[in-house]
């Protein structure tokens, strides 16, 4: 009996110890035992995994030191989540499974008020959880709970200043201000010092986002004096500075920076070296005694603890050196720079396009161009930076293009001009040079090859070894390669995986067979037809036997070079042009009067042809006068305004040479005399039109005007001569002037021309509804067909026909009469023999031609006429 009662009084404690834990009794025992499974379980795991995935965020995130750094740490990806089937991070995933467990086993809600202390860190893990997995909508339910259900929780402030921080991730900015202010005032009392530094900081950063720097430095600056965090107060400290620095306040800048170099070991080292960075961004000039820049780069290239940023270093060490005039040095600095590291990729975009400015400033157009094209990949996708960068190569095209000519002309013009024994020399001493560099690659390949073998020995000792302890412990476990070799157990190596053995096996075929394409046949130098030629046979004994390529022989050269009068003609009036469109880019378009005298005094001693003479010498001229400070370029000016006067006076050169006014009269322009030939063309005068925009192409030549008269000449010439005629001339005007809008407008019209293009084989009559009369009239002759077309008139009015006529332009020598609206051919036929027998006597030719419409489209545009003759006999 005692133990009975013993056993029931112990069972009824128990149960009251259940009862106590119950969620819906407001005890002291069950606040305080779900509390403390809350926080020292639910929670404090959850709180883990928020930490973890905070470390994941931290080591993954890059900042921008090239813009004001964010307050936070965090790169938003720009749609809004709220399913948990984005989530992306598994703590994040983690920590809101337990903050939702916490609730959902610990929550306490009695009379509808929560007695358990610990939810409100609960929703708070909740909130932050979201947050930080980028769910924001989701994050500002769980903030809002705390507010409505939980005014009295300490974390009250806390959740208010996170659901501003979630506003802001909204976009919400103006109301995260407004509420963050009321916060910070009505609070002020209550108001803790990390929630008054959290509040600041994200009331900045608020003001940031919507471009208000001046209230943002205010709060950034609060929060950096507060913070005790030495992390924390590095970051906001350099964002102040930064924001100094973009109000221009340069000295309160620098001091922020300093203060930031004070912390020094307490911070990121990131925060140190750019502090550095920064303040030397801010110096008004750098003379060339200054020293103390120079001295401070120095120092921080030479610390082994700034490894990681010597691309940054390097950088802007070589701004420094190009701002005192060391070019050489810069050059070296900026591709230390793009050595030093990969990661910045603004930086490396930027090192580029220095490098292409240097480039072209020393007229070397072709690494310029490579380099704003290596800058370009660097930047973002159609960026600021990215667009400029393009134009620069853009603009370039033309330079490459025409220094390209020019140089090759030249080099041709100069080797054909030289003796046969000068040649020779010249061949040999090029030969010499490639045999040299070809002989430096083998040494590298043969030394590539030596340290290959010298590990595939050691790999194979090792491979023994492991073999040998593996015997006395037991089975051997498979073998690992750490050298990265392919083959078999004895280290041998497939020939083609050793890429200096490839490289020697290239050189060893080249010294023997030079460059040979990739074809059947390659042994022969030349394949006619499949059939084997004498003399190329011969060729490929001859390197047989003597071992020679034909690359290391000055022959194979002096052979290649063009021979006859036409061809050399055609080399010199392409230099000619080459050199006057570089003499206008540089003047025009770059404002490089160096460069372009330069390029149009050389033009001058190859004597040009008179199109290129005049607008060169007139060129000159104006350059010359713009420069009168300089007594030599005024004189020199003067005797060629005196040149053009003296030999060319009918010229429109001489005479606004003569008299200025006279190039202000808008009908001598050159857009009036455009206006006044494209009326000419709206009149339908097609021959006329190309003959006055020949005589007009010449004129101005290097005029802005001269792709507008091509392209009008392309438009009569297509009316005169057909599509082909059309679409050559499309084709002309876009490759010659790529850069003008004209040279663009001109490429659209051929890709659109190439898609609208009808076939040319006449289609099947039978069944179609829609036919013409064709005379044939001269079309010179137009008072014959004024006369025709009135006595036609008279002719259809007497026949009772509804049919209307045209007279279309087909071709320079004939125009064409259409006599339009018959349904069948049939009838077209028998008006034809009506109008041929006429009492009117109408004059028109014996001959007609009836056509169905569609045929009459293919006639017009591929001036086809005699075909549709001859088909229908």
């Amino acid at each position: 009996m005692k133990y009975i009662s013993s056993y029931t009084i112990l069972i009824t404690c128990i149960l009251l110890v259940f009862a106590s834990c119950s969620r819906k009794s407001d005890s002291f025992i069950s606040r305080n035992l779900h509390a403390i499974g809350t926080e020292y379980n639910v929670l404090y795991n959850g709180n883990l995994a928020l930490e973890a995935g905070l470390e994941n965020i931290e080591a993954n995130y890059g900042d921008n030191y090239w813009d004001i750094l964010p307050v936070e740490r965090l790169a938003v990806k720009d749609e809004i989540r709220i399913s948990t089937d984005d989530q992306t991070d598994p703590n994040f995933k983690r920590a809101e499974e337990k903050a939702v467990k916490a609730v959902q086993k610990h929550s306490m809600q009695i009379d509808g008020e929560e007695v358990n202390p610990q939810i409100d860190e609960a929703y708070m893990l909740l909130g932050k959880a979201r947050y930080y997995d980028q769910r924001f909508i989701p994050a500002l339910e769980a903030f809002n709970y705390i507010l409505q259900f939980m005014p009295e929780s300490d974390n009250i402030r806390v959740a208010k200043i996170w659901r501003e921080k979630t506003n802001m991730r909204l976009e919400s900015n103006e109301i995260a201000i407004e509420n963050l202010l009321d916060l910070i005032t009505k609070d002020s009392l209550d108001i803790n010092r990390e929630e008054l530094i959290l509040a600041n900081a994200t009331l900045a950063q608020a003001y940031l986002n919507i471009q208000k720097t001046d209230s943002a430095l205010i709060y950034m600056s609060r929060a950096a004096q507060k913070t005790k965090d030495r992390s924390t107060e590095g970051r906001y400290k350099f964002i102040a500075g930064q924001l100094f620095a973009r109000e221009g306040q340069k000295v309160s800048a620098i001091v922020h920076f300093d203060q930031v170099i004070e912390l020094h070991r307490k911070i990121p080292r990131n925060y140190y070296i750019n502090a550095f960075i920064e303040k030397i961004k801010l110096r008004d000039t750098i003379q060339e005694g200054d020293d103390e820049l120079l001295v401070i780069l120095d120092k921080l290239e030479e610390d082994r603890e700034n490894r990681p940023w010597l691309d940054l270093i390097n950088y802007r060490k070589a701004i420094y050196l190009e701002s005192v005039d060391s070019v050489d040095g810069a050059i070296a600095y900026y591709n230390k720079s793009l050595k030093a590291g990969d990661q910045d990729l603004f930086l490396q975009g930027n090192t580029y396009d220095a490098l292409g400015r240097i480039s072209f400033d020393d007229a070397r157009f072709e690494t310029a161009g490579k380099y704003f094209d290596s800058a370009s990949t660097k930047y973002l996708n159609k960026s600021r930076e990215q667009r400029s960068v393009l134009k620069k190569r853009e603009n370039l095209a033309d330079i490459i293009l025409y220094e390209n000519n020019r140089r090759s002309a030249d080099s041709i013009l100069s080797v054909i001009a030289m003796s046969d024994d000068q040649r020779a020399n010249y061949y040999n001493v090029y030969i010499n040079k490639l045999k040299e560099r070809e002989a430096q690659l083998a040494e590298q390949a043969e030394i590539t090859e030596a340290n290959l073998a010298q590990q595939k020995t050691a790999l194979s000792t090792i491979k023994t070894n492991n073999n040998l302890n593996n015997n006395r412990l037991g089975p051997p476990g498979a073998p690992v390669d750490n050298a990265g070799f392919s083959g078999d157990d004895n280290g041998a190596v497939f020939y083609f995986y050793v890429p200096a053995t490839v490289a020697r096996g290239k050189l060893q075929f080249r010294s023997v067979w030079g460059g040979r394409p990739l074809e059947d046949n390659w042994r022969l130098s030349s394949t006619s037809s499949g059939l084997i030629d004498q003399a190329t046979e011969n060729q490929v004994t001859a390197i047989e036997n003597n071992g020679t390529a034909p690359e290391y022989l000055a022959s194979y050269y002096i052979d290649q070079l063009p021979q006859g009068d036409i061809a050399l003609d055609s080399i010199a009036d392409s230099r000619d042009f080459a050199y006057y469109q570089l003499g206008v880019l540089y003047k025009e378009k770059f404002k490089r009067k160096d460069l372009a005298i330069d390029r149009f005094e050389t033009l001058l001693t190859y004597e040009p042809e008179e199109k290129l003479l005049l607008p060169t010498l007139y060129n000159l001229y104006l350059m010359g006068r713009d420069g009168s400070d300089n007594n030599t370029a005024f004189a020199k000016a003067e005797q060629y305004k005196s040149t053009i006067i003296s030999k060319y006076p009918n010229t429109r050169y001489a005479q606004i040479l003569q008299n200025p006014e006279s190039a202000l009269d808008n009908t001598g322009s050159p857009e009036g005399i455009y206006n006044g030939i494209f009326k000419e063309y709206e009149q339908g005068n097609y021959a006329t039109v190309i003959t006055q925009t020949e005589e007009q192409i010449i004129r101005f030549n290097g005029d802005p005007i001269v792709p507008k008269l091509e392209l009008l000449k392309t438009y009569a010439t297509g009316r005169l001569y057909g599509f082909k005629a059309y679409k050559e001339g499309l084709d002309f005007v876009a490759f010659n002037y790529p850069s003008s809008a004209t040279g663009q407008e001109a490429a659209i019209l051929a890709a659109e021309a190439e898609k609208l293009r009808i076939p040319e084989t006449f289609v099947p009559e039978e069944g179609l509804d829609s036919f013409k009369i064709l005379y044939q009239v001269a079309a010179s002759d137009t008072t014959t067909q004024e006369k025709l077309a009135a006595q036609l008139k008279q002719g259809l009015t007497a026949a009772g026909e509804q049919l209307t006529y045209s007279i279309d332009v087909y071709s320079p020598k004939f125009s064409l009469i259409v006599i339009h609206g018959f349904n069948s051919k049939e009838r077209s036929k028998e008006v034809a023999n009506y109008l041929e027998k006429s009492k009117n006597k109408i004059g028109l030719p014996k001959i007609s031609v009836s056509i169905a419409t569609d045929n009459y489209k293919i006639v017009q545009v591929y001036k086809s006429l005699d075909d549709y003759k001859k088909q229908s006999q």
